[in-house]
């Protein structure tokens, strides 16, 4: 069974923010896709003062409610589009509407782990920064009601009910591809078949003979970016299949809502198989492994999207 750490950020654990929002945001470049949830008079009502990637001074008139998702651009940034299935790093403050008083921040500190456009465990806050772009500061409003599990369709755009609000300020400061960009390789005798979806979730083909005794690593994709270190902390997504006479997918963060991963490469903090295929290889490059652990053989396919800033 694979063994990934994943940090999720605190606001996801402290608002509830789960995969029963349904919030969508707005471009940062003056347009609203259709796709995209528009701003209103909530998200427009918000002022946040301070520098970019710091924590801001955020002001919200007192009883502040809304209609379902709004989202406003309060300064546009020239960087790249962030799109469905995009890992980005975000810092954040989160605002009462009621009373005005902030709830979380992420702490500006550079650490927390990215989260990933459209993931559904990030729920409004992935969808939040789709479309928006990097340099984005974004004012989010969202119904109260959005932050429960069982309020079925709650906090969705077409609410017409108005609600006391939640203010997210999410400042929008890096985005990595959503998949490996590396140039594809010939694969490996007598290993498992791969084949990619439009969106670039692999699909993986056991074969019918027995594993092999070792692990072993095969590039699928060989990209051109950075050379992945012990030091880094790196940012993949991947798929993990048991080799057996009756595969079955043991994790996919393509499938499972989870999105980009954060996977620490300092010995000891992921099994050696994983780390073994990620430690060494670059950015852009999709390396398939096969990895024994506690008994099982699992074939991963691992696309190697970043690292963390150090």
């Amino acid at each position: 069974m694979p063994v990934l750490h994943r940090t999720i950020p605190a606001l996801l654990v402290t608002l509830g923010l789960a995969a029963s929002l349904t919030a969508c945001a707005a471009s940062g470049a003056g347009t609203t896709p259709s796709s995209c949830d528009r701003p209103g008079a909530a998200s427009e009502a918000v002022t946040a003062t301070g520098a970019f990637g710091e924590e801001p001074k955020v002001s919200v008139p007192a009883g502040l409610t809304t209609k379902g998702t709004q989202v406003s651009v309060l300064k546009e940034g020239a960087g790249r589009e962030v799109e469905d299935g995009t890992p980005v790093l975000i810092e954040y403050t989160v605002v009462d509407g009621e009373t005005g008083k902030v709830a979380q921040t992420s702490g500006y500190s550079g650490t927390t782990a990215p989260i990933t456009a459209g993931a559904a465990n990030y729920g409004a806050l992935g969808e939040a920064v789709e479309c928006a772009h990097v340099g984005d500061r974004l004012a989010v409003a969202l119904p109260k009601s959005a932050l429960s599990s069982s309020s079925g369709t709650a906090g969705s755009s077409s609410s017409s009910k108005a609600e006391d609000a939640v203010i997210a300020v999410i400042d929008v400061k890096r985005a990595f591809d959503s998949r490996a960009t590396g140039t594809p390789q010939l694969a490996g005798d007598g290993m498992p078949a791969v084949v990619l979806a439009p969106s670039g979730a692999p699909g993986i083909t056991i074969p019918s003979w027995d594993a092999p005794k070792s692990d072993e690593l095969h590039l699928l994709r060989k990209g051109s970016g950075t050379k992945l270190t012990a030091k880094d902390t790196a940012i993949i997504k991947y798929t993990a299949v048991t080799w057996s006479s009756d595969p079955s997918v043991t994790g996919s963060s393509w499938t499972d809502g989870s999105g980009a991963q954060a996977v620490p490469l300092a010995k000891g903090q992921v099994i050696d198989g994983v780390r073994n295929a990620i430690v060494g290889h670059r950015v852009g490059d999709q390396v398939l492994a096969v990895v024994h652990n506690q008994g099982s053989t699992d074939v991963y396919v691992i696309d190697l999207l970043g690292a963390m800033p150090r």
